[in-house]
């Protein structure tokens, strides 16, 4: 019997009245034959179209208006989320929409961390919409820059109503806080380059071709700051997985992200490294060009970390690897 692949995952996050219901509408309107299962957790009377999901049942959309989904007890979460599946055996995509007052990292942990989740599901990514009109006074709040830091794409979504200045001090705050993510204007959140088919590859292709570069940082934008470190060689991989859990755990109030590429002994695809809120995952990428230098790039993201104490560490497990 064949392995009935994953079900990717797309979270969409971002400020309140940004666009992210109409940027998910867009979304399926332009996927009409993908079959869908959604979790709503927007305050408000605005919800998804419904006559837009391909062969509509009620029982695939489950609305959490009453609360926020991080304060949903974590099992409840995942048992929620068997169950859907369990109804519909044939569900191809899934979309859970953030409020505009959540931090997303409780929402993403349990895809890292829930064995049952993780045999079910495949994060695609994390997607936020930005409201570039009200960008000022929404930036200012944890919860709203934790959504940029944990993002994979980031839509700065009405940008044709403000100047070319404002839209370009926007574009360098986000850089800052998130240098890794895929930075995008739009406008009436459409983004015609999110097609869910090809949605992982792209952010990971934009991810290694990003994280190759010297990153750009400013610290003294905000109270977060991120910064790279590099070295090279082959990693054992089981070695390096149970290092890497433990590290991204012990180090989980101050580093909120981590992100990376790793090369493994007699593995011909490079790693996928990933942390967030101390859940820590590694997954196959792509083939390594033998044509490109071999080096282990890991980006983190944090508050008052220490780049001198974490290269220490780094190197501390590299003495031991050799």
């Amino acid at each position: 019997m064949p392995i009935k692949p994953k079900i990717p995952v797309l979270i969409v996050t971002g400020f309140l009245g940004s666009g992210k219901t109409t940027f998910i509408n867009n979304l399926l309107l332009q996927n009409k034959e993908t079959i869908f299962g959604l979790i709503e957790n927007e305050f408000g009377d605005v919800s998804i179209d419904a006559k837009l999901i391909l062969n509509y049942k009620p029982e695939q959309i489950i609305e959490l208006n009453n609360g926020c989904i991080c304060c949903t007890i974590f099992n409840e979460f995942s048992l929620a989320l068997q169950e859907l599946v369990k109804k519909n055996n044939q569900l191809e995509q899934l979309i859970i929409e953030t409020t505009g007052i959540a931090d997303p990292g409780p929402i993403i942990e349990p895809f890292f961390q829930d064995a049952d989740l993780n045999r079910l599901f495949e994060l695609s990514g994390t997607i936020c919409l930005i409201d570039a009109v009200n960008f000022q006074e929404q930036i200012g709040g944890f919860e709203q820059q934790k959504q940029i830091l944990f993002s994979d794409l980031i839509l700065i979504n009405k940008a044709k109503e403000v100047s070319e200045k404002k839209l370009l001090n926007i574009w360098k705050k986000v850089a800052a806080l998130n240098p890794t993510a895929t930075i995008e204007d739009t406008n009436f959140a459409r983004n015609e380059a999110a097609q869910l088919h090809s949605l992982q590859p792209q952010l990971q292709d934009d991810f290694i071709r990003k994280i190759r570069k010297p990153l750009y940082s400013e610290p003294e934008a905000s109270k977060f700051h991120s910064f790279t470190v590099r070295f090279g060689g082959l990693l054992n991989e089981s070695r390096f997985r149970g290092w890497f859990s433990y590290f991204a755990s012990f180090h989980q109030r101050n580093i909120y992200r981590i992100k990376g590429i790793v090369h493994f002994k007699e593995n011909p695809l490079f790693g996928i490294v990933q942390a967030v809120g101390g859940s820590a995952s590694i997954t196959e990428g792509s083939v390594i060009n033998p044509f490109e230098p071999l080096e282990n790039i890991l980006v983190f993201i944090g508050k008052e970390v220490s780049k001198f104490e974490v290269e220490k560490e780094i190197q501390q497990f590299l003495l031991e690897e050799n």
